[in-house]
């Protein structure tokens, strides 16, 4: 069975922390671009007939297009990120989606609050610490970007891959 999960592509962070990605996020090294996780895991593509790509459509299509800041970064244990700013919008999609879809429930249901980010290094071992200072470089001036769309990406042989794209309105 895939893997699949529904995110908001972040091109213009990947031109300038791709490099950091590929080498300390195995998701990048996967072939998944620099993106905010909304729902995942999400349903096998393979099962999203007319009636679920519809109901995902329509979640969608809700919210307007918006545009996200990208200038701040945060750690869990075992991660680097970087968060969007402003996150409201982001979290108010990312529920649309767990409401229209409560059968996948955000990370499997891992996670009590869920918190909007791009991973940049994930692993155990890493020296978090180490990479802050090149990540806080690299983000100044803040990349500002135009969300769209919700993009819908699933594994192919180990792989991620974009299948479908839901415009937002």
């Amino acid at each position: 069975m895939s893997s699949s999960g529904l995110v908001l592509l972040a091109p213009e962070l990947d031109e300038r922390v791709g490099d950091l990605r590929a080498r300390h996020d195995p998701a990048s090294r996967q072939g998944m671009p620099a993106h905010v996780t909304l729902l995942y895991p999400f349903m096998d593509p393979v099962r999203l007939g007319p009636t679920p790509r519809a109901r995902l459509a329509e979640a969608v299509r809700r919210f307007p297009a918006f545009d996200l800041s990208f200038a701040r970064m945060g750690r869990f244990p075992e991660a680097l990120w970087i968060a969007p700013d402003p996150a409201e919008g982001v979290i108010a999609l990312g529920a649309a989606l767990a409401k229209a879809f409560p059968e996948f429930p955000p990370y499997g249901g891992q996670f009590e609050t869920v918190i909007p980010h791009v991973t940049v290094a994930l692993g155990e071992g890493l020296d978090l610490a180490a990479l802050e200072p090149e990540l806080r470089r690299r983000l100044d001036p803040p990349i500002r970007q135009r969300v769209e769309a919700v993009s819908l990406f699933t594994t192919v042989r180990r792989r991620w891959r974009e299948v479908d794209r839901f415009l937002l309105a």
